[in-house]
């Protein structure tokens, strides 16, 4: 069974506990926090959070300053305070961290996954002190610049026994539209399972929006209806997978996408 929310606060509400109301209204059930420009959250907000909304799951979205890959030592340090700052709100609220790890920055890409995986062993290291239980989701990434094609997040993931977060869209974007149909989709599930196990498809996380495309892979966010991007076969391949877990919607439109996608696949 999957689960559709939106990222961040529905446009119709002014805070996450009107948000709540909003998405019970219109049967969505899963609310992304978005610290994208900085985690702004304090740690009793997300308790009450989640009292509130104890049918809502929440995950977190980290911020975007995020390279684990920098060539500055004070970038990569910042970068894992971010992601740990993250995980100590989300800890009070719900379970699944996304985040971007990394740019290429002209390194190889076998010296940038070298990199970002020994600072995600760090992150790793830290939430165990910590006592945090998160789950670290490295996303798939829309620019071709950015450290994050499917096979990079899930051999990553496999590495580090971490799940990923499957942005369709971005994989869409950053194949300048060639991966856009129902058996490119399927195929994705399949690396999924086969590097992560049958059981990684009864936990996904899985983000999907409109997107606007250009040389470089991810241009702009976009509402499903004013895009190109197959949202209908991603959602049919998730279907004949049986997959479960949470369907974010990153559209302009938030909420009205969520339910547009949910609709979409309650009917196929």
């Amino acid at each position: 069974m999957l689960i559709f929310g939106t990222a961040g606060v529905p446009i119709s509400a002014e805070d996450e506990f009107k948000g709540i109301d909003v998405l019970r209204k219109l049967n969505l059930g899963a609310m992304e926090l978005e610290f994208v420009k900085g985690v702004y959250m304090k740690e009793d907000y997300a308790k009450k959070l989640k009292e509130y909304g104890k049918d809502i799951v929440f995950s977190a979205h980290a911020p975007h300053f995020i390279n684990l890959n920098a060539n500055e030592e004070y970038k990569i340090k910042n970068s894992i305070e971010r992601i740990i700052k993250t995980a100590k709100v989300l800890n009070n609220c719900g379970r699944n961290l996304v985040f971007h790890p990394g740019y290429y920055l002209k390194k190889s890409k076998e010296t940038t996954y070298n990199i970002i995986k020994s600072n995600i062993q760090k992150i790793l290291e830290k939430l165990e002190l910590l006592n945090l239980n998160v789950m670290l989701r490295p996303e798939t990434s829309g620019r071709v610049s950015q450290f994050g094609d499917v096979e990079e997040t899930l051999n990553l993931c496999y590495d580090l026994n971490l799940l990923p977060c499957i942005d369709f869209a971005h994989i869409y974007a950053r194949s300048r539209g060639r991966i856009n149909n129902y058996d490119s989709f399927y195929k994705i599930l399949e690396k999924v399972e086969n590097m992560l196990g049958k059981e990684s498809l009864k936990d996904m996380h899985i983000h999907l929006s409109g997107i606007e495309y250009g040389k470089g892979g991810e241009r702009r966010h976009l509402p499903l209806k004013e895009s190109n991007f197959n949202y209908k076969d991603a959602l049919k391949a998730l279907k004949d997978f049986n997959t479960s877990g949470t369907v974010i919607c990153e559209s302009p439109l938030l909420e009205y996408d969520a339910v547009l996608l949910m609709k979409c696949y309650n009917e196929l």
